[in-house]
């Protein structure tokens, strides 16, 4: 091994070779749902079809607007069917269109995508083909410096939150990283899931573009991901988990990249964040199956009135009945069935009688 490789060794092994025991359990928590979500996955392929769409949507959406962008879930499906008037003419839209195909093209090819240089720079080029403001540097790194801050409300950085790598040890830092993270993967030598947290809080770090760097820190989350083994994430949009916790997102980042370049270094703060946001994505995977097992369990009509009430909570059988359009004696029937299959319990009596699922 070469001495640089043994340099970027010790930069990095020792912030993933001994986990915390509650990250240990955590990686084998989320493990053991990969595996039962591989085995028990029984969708058609219509339904996975239109899962993933929905999950490039709502990513697509929840991605530009961690970064400010402004258009919603509605805006974005309208880019994606072609409709959007606007399509390529602002800024929101044009970052969208770029996410939406970079997105799509790794979940249909993460196999032939490998951690390479040319691939990021390639995915970078094609996240940002339609900003017109980055016809520039699109695909190449930064040229000159780039600072991670809190915008004051005069629009200039009031507050430095961490510094970035300069320009002219970008692509040195880069190539480490790659090499690194690599070896590893190809050697088993740390689970998976802390190579990948190593990788992106290192890559935000370095922030190797002029722009798109949180991003493209995204799509590269979801191509590891899913080289890794993680089918799920193309089922649970990822990208919609941070931005509910976006505040969370960074002060994570921040305490873990404020500790770089000291004696302290540590990614804990960003382990635990990566991984609780993992976790929650292969826990609501898991209860698409659950869901997928309820409806081998029914009839048609009684899965109706069961996803009804999952929607609502709780209803009486006379709002199931003309909201769904079921006539009084089956919705009964159904809630029976349902009550002994313990997805359905009865509150009250008579008139007052509602049913509310578990």
């Amino acid at each position: 091994m070469s001495n640089l490789m043994d340099n970027i060794t010790n930069k990095f092994d020792h912030r993933i070779k001994s986990p915390e025991p509650h990250i240990v359990a955590l990686l084998a928590e989320i493990d053991g749902i990969r595996g039962e979500f591989k085995s028990g996955l029984r969708m058609t392929p219509q339904a996975i079809t239109s899962l993933k769409q929905s999950v490039l949507i709502t990513s697509a959406g929840a991605s530009t607007r961690i970064e400010g962008a402004k258009l919603t879930d509605e805006e974005v499906e309208k880019i994606m069917q072609g409709l959007a008037v606007s399509k390529f003419s602002d800024r929101d839209s044009q970052e969208v269109q770029g996410y939406l195909e970079v997105l799509q093209n790794v979940f249909d090819s993460f196999q032939t995508l490998p951690l390479r240089e040319s691939v990021v720079t390639s995915l970078h080029n094609q996240l940002l083909k339609y900003s017109n403001k980055d016809d520039v540097h699109r695909g190449g790194y930064k040229k000159k410096e780039n600072t991670v801050g809190v915008l004051g409300p005069d629009g200039k950085v009031a507050k430095i939150m961490f510094e970035t790598t300069p320009a002219y040890l970008t692509a040195k830092e880069m190539q480490e990283l790659l090499e690194w993270t690599n070896d590893a993967f190809e050697k088993n030598r740390f689970h998976p899931l802390l190579l990948i947290s190593n990788f992106i809080v290192e890559f935000l770090k370095i922030h190797p573009f002029e722009d798109g760097n949180g991003r493209l820190s995204r799509v590269l989350t979801n191509l590891l991901l899913l080289r890794s083994g993680y089918q799920f994430v193309q089922y649970v949009s990822h990208e919609q988990i941070v931005e509910r916790r976006k505040d969370e997102y960074y002060l994570a980042l921040r305490k873990s990249q404020e500790t770089f370049n000291t004696d302290h270094d540590t990614i804990s703060p960003w382990l635990n964040f990566f991984l609780s946001v993992v976790r929650e994505q292969a826990t609501k995977a898991l209860s698409y199956l659950e869901e997928e097992k309820v409806e081998d369990t029914l009839s048609p009509k009684q899965y109706e009135v069961w996803k009804y009430l999952t929607s609502v909570g709780e209803a009486a059988p006379g709002d199931i009945a003309k909201a769904t359009g079921i006539v009084g004696v089956t919705v009964s029937q159904a809630l029976e069935r349902l009550i002994e299959l313990g997805l359905v319990k009865r509150v009250g009596r008579g008139r007052g009688t509602r049913y509310v699922k578990l």
